[in-house]
């Protein structure tokens, strides 16, 4: 009876852990790839979602998802839902958001409510790539350049001081 007990009390953590991790553990087939993509290399970029029907049967897309740290956004551009053949093709842009920076992962969600993700290189590229799109700065000014500018500030805010006290000078003297 105490091996019956054991082999219950340690069957019974193990089945629920696997029953937590059946989608890491084995996946479903892939029947949505999503792709996504900037449309170029400039602000004001758009992001391109490249979603191919990979299955023998119609797919119907309903919500573009990006999941950052406090849940996830939905995003409904024009066009969805809409409706995918065997082998078809469809690009969808939306505009870029701060949201996608700082996005955990990406996906697509279908009629059935299975969500399509984006792999993590693909949305990690995106994200390098938008942050060195913000951060382009254009330095034309040197050092130099820099110095003359802090003494010609430091040099009008001692003239305006002058001209502050021989005002108020006047006033108190007059």
């Amino acid at each position: 009876m105490a091996q019956m007990v054991t082999i219950l009390s340690s069957a019974v953590p193990i089945g629920w852990l696997l029953w937590q991790w059946k989608k890491h553990l084995w996946p479903p087939a892939k029947c949505v790839r999503v792709n996504i993509r900037l449309d170029r290399d400039a602000p004001g970029a758009h992001l391109i979602w490249d979603v191919t029907n990979a299955a023998d049967h119609v797919v119907t897309l309903q919500k573009l998802i990006v999941h950052g740290r406090h849940g996830a956004t939905a995003a409904f551009p024009a066009g969805l839902p809409r409706l995918l053949q065997p082998e078809d093709r469809v690009l969808i842009p939306t505009d870029v958001d701060w949201s996608l920076l700082a996005a955990k992962s990406v996906a697509v969600i279908d009629d059935d409510g299975h969500e399509h993700v984006v792999s993590r290189a693909e949305l990690a590229n995106v994200q390098e790539h938008l942050r060195q799109l913000i951060d382009r700065r254009v330095y034309t000014a040197s050092a130099r350049d820099w110095l003359f500018g802090a003494t010609d500030l430091a040099f009008g805010v001692v003239i305006l001081g002058l001209g502050f006290f021989m005002l108020m000078w006047m006033i108190a003297t007059s």
